[in-house]
């Protein structure tokens, strides 16, 4: 076989390695946009989901009214919380382990 020979036989060598090489490429091009076709329908999908129970929670909600006073409440995360005294005295059993069930309670505003 002559050099010139030998050169196009390389040639034609590399550019069927160099097709095939591309082949794979264009193949795992596809797979990765199919992969991510499916991957955009189940985030269509959730966010359908999550809409539907956007609304459903929002359905319930909508069934608690609130009055203009509590409407107008403002809360201050900062407040402690009422303090609970008895009006009467924690009575033992007897034992000093187990006390009487609540009998009357108030609030104290602070």
């Amino acid at each position: 076989m002559s050099a010139g020979a030998h050169e196009v036989t390389q040639a034609i060598e590399n550019i069927a390695a160099v097709s095939e090489e591309n082949s794979a490429s264009v193949e795992e091009v596809s797979a990765s946009a199919e992969e991510m076709s499916s991957q955009v329908e189940e985030v269509s999908a959730s966010a359908s989901s999550l809409e539907e129970m956007a609304q459903a929670l929002q359905d319930v909600v909508s069934t608690f009214k609130l009055s203009q006073q509590d409407a107008s409440y403002n809360v201050n995360p900062t407040r402690a919380a009422p303090v609970v005294e008895r009006k009467t005295p924690i009575k033992s059993n007897g034992n000093g382990h187990k006390p009487e069930p609540a009998t009357a309670l108030h609030y104290r505003k602070n």
